[in-house]
């Protein structure tokens, strides 16, 4: 199964060193949805920023960069599927 890593990332990186193993882009892309949403959820912001300064960037085991998104583009709610 494929290693995505999720970096949390504004004028700084925050680093996912381990990785999650996922089956596909598709599912990652929902596991990046849920984190964001589960960061959003506990605190107002990271590192004395609101959490509108800061992007979710994915990456896949060879380091490439598959997808980013804004943390401003997350909808607030209970987090429910697509």
């Amino acid at each position: 199964m494929p290693i995505y890593y999720f970096h949390i990332r504004n004028t700084d990186t925050l680093a996912d060193t381990e990785g999650t193993n996922l089956v596909d882009e598709k599912a990652a892309r929902a596991h990046a949805d849920g984190v964001a949403r589960e960061l959003m959820f506990r605190s107002d912001g990271m590192l004395d920023e609101d959490w509108s300064a800061w992007f979710m960037a994915v990456h896949d085991e060879d380091g490439r960069e598959l997808f980013s998104f804004p943390f401003a583009g997350i909808k607030s709610g209970d987090g429910g599927g697509d």
